[in-house]
């Protein structure tokens, strides 16, 4: 494809070149990579001043590296994608965040499959968002220890019910109950606010490989500043709250890589998942969801003093060069030469060594394509944005930006060189960009959409997992999915469907339920807690494609009904599960579903 071949080339041109120090970069005692949800430029001072008080984020950009014109995809689960794999936003299966489109697919390789293939200690810590159950959880995707919430926030479908940030006290001081998490699968309560445990359990996590002897890579996704908003008692209300107290743990991180001595051999990395959803726009046009510069062009930080890229007030610098969230992979392999384990899929990204160690790094033309999909099946042109570095005698003369929001829209074409707020279209006259810029796309997309629209399933191996949760969160269809525990409670109606393949034959028990078990509500009734919207069914039924279904009565009392199958082994198929009335109507599917292999004795509860 022109497009991989694009990215080849420019990835040959930067190995064949010598990197200043290039020969002398050692490994280091480890990364850490913090990726803050849901903000952008405006939210952080030192860029654009306002109330928001961000010190600690201030003090690491005035001592990094920073790569101004950074991108990623406009919403959480494509970054993640693309970020994990080196691979193109979309490449992976991942374009949406919910609705199975949040998965990524098995043969993808993620970067932490590579650090620990090449003998580094792998951490998560915060928001994975890429799927829960196998094999998509971040245990399964190569971080030995993986300490996550569900879903693509706290208090999501696939989070622990009723997980709202706290742990002891709320905004307000009043006290609460202790968010439960996950940690490599077992659930354990948290002894503090979401963020502040995230940041406790990596600096756990970084002291114990330290001793150890190894080097870490720890993925630090906070679900902070996502919503609901829910700041910490002590800090401002609500968005700006919850970014004041991430930046509180930046620097009390910095402080602990000190304490330790090992701050100046640590590469810090900060950045975000995709553009704000808040106010402050940070002279961009528009924020998240967009393919407009505010949705994807975001904020990222490099320091690492003994490695040459930053480190001081001396040695920070910008980088305006066209880069990539997928790009991160393909610059740690050529840092420090780590190899993948075999299998991997093409990368799409490019080492950035060059620009990070040398000041006189000489830009290269580059193209990149984002995209808002965030529906079940991929189309062509929508709301797509193509970005390119057009540069002549080493020198960037244009950043082009064209921009198409659907198939049948008129396109737009800026300079955000010149026109950092895409105000200017320009497209008249420049037929020949245009064409050029749409000739990539092309490729692109060509690259990207092959084979989009099978669902990656949820794969059954108690080899692996020894039961199974399905959420209605991933649930498949065109229609849009209860992915909310709010949702759950309103009984928003949805498919009911997942894409499922069970990997050795069997009798297998699987069980539907209308609350989750730590809820332990009635099917047919309200929460435990008294909430919740009832639904009066009166019958359950599940159907396995390809395989049969079964139907069984609900009793008032029922907190779940479940079935056995023999289920031989194969190719992915669906599962449907549906709650239904007297009149055999349905009134959904099973918010919760659980599957096990049965017991020997044949037991059907």
């Amino acid at each position: 494809m022109k497009y991989l071949l694009t990215c080849c080339v420019v990835l040959a041109l930067a190995l064949a070149k010598t990197p200043v120090h290039a020969e002398s970069v050692p490994t280091p005692k480890g990364i850490v990579f913090v990726l803050v949800d849901d903000i952008g430029y405006g939210d952080i001072d030192v860029l654009y001043p306002s109330d928001l008080e961000t010190p600690n984020i201030d003090s690491l950009y005035r001592e990094s590296l920073r790569l101004t014109d950074f991108h990623v995809g406009s919403t959480c689960a494509p970054s993640r994608g693309s970020i994990m794999t080196g691979r193109a936003i979309n490449a992976g299966g991942v374009w949406h965040t919910i609705a199975g489109r949040e998965l990524l697919r098995e043969n993808e390789q993620t970067m932490a499959e590579v650090f620990r293939a090449n003998g580094w200690r792998t951490g998560i810590f915060g928001k994975w968002h890429l799927g829960d159950g196998y094999p998509y959880s971040p245990r399964f995707r190569g971080f030995d220890v993986a300490v996550v919430h569900g879903g693509g926030g706290v208090g999501q479908g696939p989070d622990y019910w009723m997980n709202d940030y706290y742990s002891g006290v709320d905004f307000d001081g009043q006290p609460t109950a202790a968010d439960v998490y996950w940690e490599n699968g077992k659930t354990l309560p948290a002894d503090k606010f979401c963020t502040d445990y995230w940041f406790d359990r990596s600096k756990e996590f970084i002291k114990q490989s330290v001793d150890d002897g190894k080097p870490f890579f720890c993925y630090l996704p906070t679900n902070a500043a996502h919503s609901p908003f829910n700041a910490p008692h002590g800090f401002k209300k609500g968005f700006d709250g919850l970014i004041e107290n991430v930046d509180l743990n930046m620097g009390q991180m910095d402080e602990f890589l000190a304490a330790e001595g090992i701050q100046d051999d640590v590469l810090v990395i900060f950045s975000t998942d995709n553009g704000t959803t808040g106010r402050r726009l940070g002279g961009l046009r528009d924020r998240k969801g967009s393919h407009y510069d505010g949705g994807h062009n975001v904020p990222c930080f490099w320091r690492w003093k003994n490695g040459g890229i930053g480190g001081s007030a001396e040695t920070a610098r910008d980088v305006a060069s066209l880069t990539a969230g997928m790009d991160l992979l393909p610059t740690f392999m050529d840092l420090w030469g780590l190899k993948r384990p075999d299998g991997g899929l093409p990368l799409h990204g490019i080492s950035l060594k060059e620009m990070l160690l040398s000041d006189d790094y000489t830009p290269q033309q580059r193209t990149l394509i984002i995209d808002t999909q965030r529906e079940a099946d991929l189309m062509k042109w929508r709301r797509a944005c193509v970005l390119r570095d057009e540069v002549h005698d080493g020198k960037i003369t244009h950043k082009w930006r064209l921009i198409q929001s659907k198939p049948t829209s008129k396109q737009e074409l800026y300079d955000f060189l010149v026109d950092r707020d895409t105000n200017d279209n320009i497209i008249a006259g420049n037929d020949s960009t245009v064409a050029s810029l749409v000739e990539s796309y092309d490729a692109w997309w060509d690259d990207i959409s092959a084979g989009w629209e099978a669902f990656p399933p949820f794969v059954v191996d108690d080899r692996k997992e020894p039961e199974l949760t399905l959420y209605a969160h991933s649930w498949i269809g065109k229609s849009m999915t209860p992915w909310n525990q709010s949702h759950i409670l309103q009984g928003v109606v949805g498919t009911g469907t997942h894409s499922i393949r069970f990997d050795s034959a069997g009798r297998y028990q699987i069980e539907l339920r209308r609350w989750p078990r730590e809820d332990g509500g009635a099917i047919a009734g309200k929460s435990s807690t008294g909430a919740g919207k009832v639904i009066p069914a009166t019958k359950a039924r599940v159907a396995l494609a390809g395989v049969g279904e079964a139907a069984k009565a609900i009793k008032p009392q029922d907190d779940a009904v479940v079935f056995e199958m023999e289920v031989p082994a194969g190719e992915a198929t669906t599962l449907t599960t549906a709650l239904l009335d007297d009149d055999n109507k349905v009134l959904n599917g099973a918010f919760y579903v659980y599957i096990r292999k049965a017991a020997d004795n044949g037991d059907k509860n």
